[in-house]
C-alpha cells in the first residue's frame, strides 16, 4: 500500500512540474475514514503537503506521515481538476500502555506523537511480558462488573503480585495475582449480597487479599 501512494503521489509531482504543490492542493485535499478519526486532521494535513514539497519525483518517501502516528494505510484518487482524495485507515486502539504507548486489537504496540482524539479504553500498566495476562485478568473483571453497568478503565499489576483495578465509578479494586480468581469469586458473591441490600454505592475501595475475607472501605 505504501509504495502504490508513493508511486502515485510521485505522479502528481510529475505533473506539478515547476509549479508549488502545496498551494495547488490546500484548497482541495480532502481526508476521510470509515471511522471516526483519531488523528488531529491539521497536523495529517502539514504532513502530507511537506512530503510532497520538500522531496523530488525520484526520491518522495512518506516515512514521517506513517511514523508515530496513528495512521495504518493511506488510499488516494487524484483527478483532472486538481483535487485529491485520501482515505485514511487508523490503528484500532484497545488499551493505553504506561504512558504514551498504545496497544492495538491486532496486538501492534505504537507511540502517537501531538495532538489528538481523547480515547476512553482500558489502561494498563506492568512489565512488558505481563500485558497479555493483564488483558485477560481485565476481561474477567469486567465480566463480573458487567452486572453493576460499570467498565474497569485501568489495570495494573504492583509489586509482582499485587493486581490492582480501577472502574468509571471511581472504585478501586485490590487482588494478589496468584488467588485473582478465587478472589474473583469473592467479588462475585460481594455484587449479589450488596445488590440485594442497596448498599452498593459510596465504596471506595475493595481490597480481596484476606484468607476468607474483604475489606471494604466507603467514603
Amino acid at each position: 500500500m505504501k509504495s502504490y501512494l508513493i508511486s502515485f503521489l510521485a505522479m502528481i509531482v510529475v505533473v506539478s512540474c515547476s509549479k508549488d504543490i502545496n498551494n495547488s492542493l490546500t484548497n482541495s485535499l480532502v481526508i476521510t475514514s470509515e471511522r471516526e478519526i483519531i488523528s488531529d486532521l491539521e497536523s495529517l494535513e502539514n504532513h502530507l503537503f511537506q512530503s510532497l514539497n520538500n522531496t523530488s519525483a525520484k526520491r518522495l518517501s512518506l516515512d514521517k506521515v506513517f511514523e508515530d502516528s496513528w495512521l495504518s494505510s493511506i488510499k488516494t484518487d487524484y483527478s483532472l481538476d486538481r483535487s485529491l482524495s485520501v482515505e485514511i485507515t487508523e490503528h484500532h486502539p484497545f488499551a493505553t500502555i504506561g504512558r504514551d504507548s498504545y496497544l492495538t486489537q491486532r496486538g501492534k504496540f505504537i507511540n502517537p506523537k501531538g495532538q489528538f482524539k481523547e480515547l476512553s479504553i482500558i489502561r494498563l500498566n506492568g512489565p512488558e511480558d505481563s500485558i497479555n495476562n493483564l488483558i485477560n485478568l481485565s476481561r474477567e473483571l469486567q465480566t463480573k462488573l458487567n452486572r453493576l453497568d460499570l467498565r474497569v478503565i485501568s489495570f495494573e499489576l504492583k509489586n509482582k503480585d499485587q493486581l490492582k483495578a480501577k472502574d468509571d465509578s471511581g472504585k478501586e479494586y485490590i487482588f494478589s495475582k496468584k488467588e485473582f480468581r478465587v478472589q474473583l469469586e469473592r467479588l462475585e458473591d460481594y455484587i449479589s449480597f450488596e445488590l440485594n441490600s442497596g448498599k452498593i454505592n459510596h465504596i471506595r475501595y475493595i481490597d480481596f487479599r484476606y484468607n476468607n475475607a474483604i475489606a471494604v472501605y466507603h467514603s
